[in-house]
């Protein structure tokens, strides 16, 4: 086999000046040739020695012809000058340095690894690959614990770097390794504002992190801040690295911001602000100490009261957060504000908001790093305005979130809160604490597992908001398949046309709890077991007369206690016909001297269900048992 390279006009510099070729150049390299050392034993490359690439060029840029090659392997100090090119030259690195100057070119390309915070690039040129590897020495970042004004410095550079490869066509941005602080403070919650003082990511863009890079955010005094913020922007991929927040070095000193709005919890510290952007993706970060969220996904500005998005405003779209950890965040690990397609999956989301808050002997709040509100793993809260007529003004929107596959643990407030949020899925996750909600639609709950770190807590609590014009804002969630483990409440479900089925609820002291304004509703398959010395399967809080048309089917109870424990059971409601049934169930306990207890109650029916202990109808009225086999050892 031959090997042959041509070489055509093309100009070549480096240490020592070189030719101009000006005939193609034919190498012929035959296969069967021996490329080894030379008999002598000698190899070629000893009569190369290494250049030393901290040498001064002996040339300059000036007189250089079009279509030319150069090779920089060693120092060129441009002096403070702007030099133009001519058209199509490309710059190669070979272990040099070009500073102290402006390159502007006419077309042609130049190394990334030329790069520096010295030399300006003005003109038309691309780096030779899409991918940057930034060195943090070359930009002046300052590695290690500094003060306000050199994280700030740090912060303009890496800003310089990624806007300068950005417009030269490089979508990849590679940090090795890195560990320095960043200057982000912003003394007002504003989206824009918080972007023009982070880091910036631009669209169609990658910015990748290897486990060795900490990004941390310089600690301030000022209430709120973004780390990185990618605003407006399409098609961003973050991954790998650390970003870690200020929260034990802040200072939380109450202030006023320059809007005028005094800020006294500090809790609008982001490590990556999300704003009205379009397919991005987070991946493999490590978030952690935020004074306020790890992620915040939002839109550009608010919507129109109807919910509808502005001419000159957008939503957060197909947001994808995956393989991720959050840990010690403040107040919420991730924030879900505005957005349409959010999917959480496999992540790791940790002891957010530890810390109780101090109070001095007045009872006014000690300023501290405890967390602050709402304290949840995941926040799904949209904000919204209800109006003295009850129509509901939607200046936020959130929509079509799926969270999955992730673990929750040691969270304050609770794992997951569906505050107010359309169209939700939450599975194959496991939780330590539980799932709530505010007002919410169309939201499922299947395939988890949850396992009390306190057995003082609920697993999933869904309750009712009714709103005049309205109606009922909590309604057609579907909650299947989980496994709750250890609860004093299994679980406890309002709203309206719900579904609740297949659920395995196990060693909780009561596995489902019926409480108010729950209509239109299912409950089937579900098993309840306890080896709890007190435990039950359904019990009731009190004036449930606003419950109705609820069916319980098919449902397996073995506890020690009352399988039905239901007091003051639509005693107070105005109805006369059967507002719940059960039908079809199981019911057993470990001790039948404890009955399917139905006390001052009303309404209800039992049908074709099966026992190990008898009823006990005590003061209640329109109570229909059919079909019923108890069966009495």
């Amino acid at each position: 086999m031959v090997l042959i390279t041509l070489i055509f006009m093309t100009f070549i510099s480096s240490c020592s000046t070189e030719e101009i070729v000006t005939e193609a150049e034919t190498e012929v390299v035959d296969d069967n040739e021996d490329n080894d050392p030379d008999e002598d034993g000698t190899d070629d490359n000893d009569n190369n020695p290494a250049v030393d690439t901290s040498l001064p060029c002996d040339f300059t840029l000036t007189s250089i012809p079009e279509n030319s090659t150069i090779i920089i392997n060693c120092v060129l100090d441009l002096e403070g000058n702007t030099i133009s090119l001519p058209q199509n030259v490309n710059i190669k690195y070979e272990g040099g340095e070009i500073k102290n100057g402006t390159l502007v070119f006419s077309g042609g390309t130049i190394d990334g690894d030329l790069l520096n915070i010295t030399l300006g690039i003005n003109g038309n040129a691309n780096l030779s690959s899409n991918v940057f590897n930034f060195n943090p020495n070359k930009w002046d970042i300052v590695q290690g614990a500094t003060n306000k004004e050199t994280s700030l410095t740090n912060r303009k550079n890496i800003n310089k770097a990624i806007e300068l490869v950005d417009s030269m066509g490089a979508d990849v941005f590679e940090i090795e390794k890195m560990d320095a602080y960043f200057n982000v403070e912003a003394n007002k919650v504003n989206r824009e504002y918080h972007s023009d003082r982070s880091i910036r990511i631009p669209s169609n863009f990658h910015l990748k992190m290897g486990d060795k890079t900490f990004l941390r955010v310089q600690p301030t005094h000022f209430p709120s801040y973004s780390l990185i913020t990618t605003y407006v922007k399409d098609n961003v991929k973050i991954s790998g690295g650390n970003l870690i927040g200020d929260r034990w070095e802040h200072d939380y000193s109450p202030i006023v911001d320059i809007a005028g709005v005094a800020r006294d919890t500090h809790g609008y510290g982001f490590l990556l602000y999300i704003i009205g952007s379009h397919n991005v993706t987070v991946e493999n970060v490590t978030f952690k100490e935020a004074i306020g969220d790890g992620i915040t996904v939002h839109a550009k500005t608010i919507r129109n009261p109807d919910g509808t998005l502005g001419a000159d405003n957008r939503t957060s779209e197909n947001v994808l957060i995956k393989d991720c950890l959050f840990d010690e965040i403040r107040r919420n690990g991730i924030a879900v504000l505005d957005a349409d397609g959010v999917l959480i999956d496999n992540c790791d989301v940790l002891n957010t908001g530890n810390g109780e808050q101090a109070f001095d002997a007045s009872g006014n709040k000690i300023s501290s790093s405890a967390g602050t509100a709402p304290r949840y793993g995941i926040d799904l809260e949209s904000l919204r305005y209800i109006g003295d007529d009850g129509t509901v003004n939607e200046i936020n929107k959130i929509e079509n979130v799926v969270i999955r596959n992730s673990r929750f643990r040691g969270n304050e407030a609770g794992d997951i809160v569906v505050y107010t949020a359309t169209d939700v899925i939450v599975e194959n996750n496991y939780f330590d604490k539980w799932v709530a909600n505010f007002a919410s639609t169309y939201v499922t709950i299947r395939n988890n597992t949850f396992e009390s770190r306190d057995p003082s807590f609920f697993a999933i609590g869904i309750q009712s908001y009714i709103v005049n014009v309205r109606g009922e804002l909590n309604h057609n969630y579907t909650i299947s398949n989980n496994t709750i483990r250890n609860y004093r409440t299994g679980m406890w479900v309002a709203g309206k046309n719900q579904t609740v089925t297949n659920n395995n609820i196990i060693d909780c002291v009561t596995g489902i709890l019926l409480i108010s304004d729950l209509h239109d509703s299912e409950f089937s398959g579900n098993t309840i077991t306890s080896d709890l010395d007190v435990s039950f399967g359904y019990k009731n809080i009190v004036n449930m007369e606003n419950t109705n048309n609820v069916n319980i089917s098919d449902e397996t109870i073995n506890v020690k206690n009352r399988p039905i424990s239901l007091i003051n059971f639509f005693d107070q409601s105005a109805l006369n016909s059967t507002q719940i049934s059960f039908k079809g169930c199981s019911f057993n306990t470990d001790n039948t001297n404890f009955k399917l207890h139905v006390q001052s109650g009303k309404n209800l029916e039992f049908d074709n269900n099966t026992s190990n202990t008898d009823f006990e109808i005590i003061d209640s009225e329109n109570i229909v048992l059919e079909n019923n086999s108890t069966n009495v050892n």
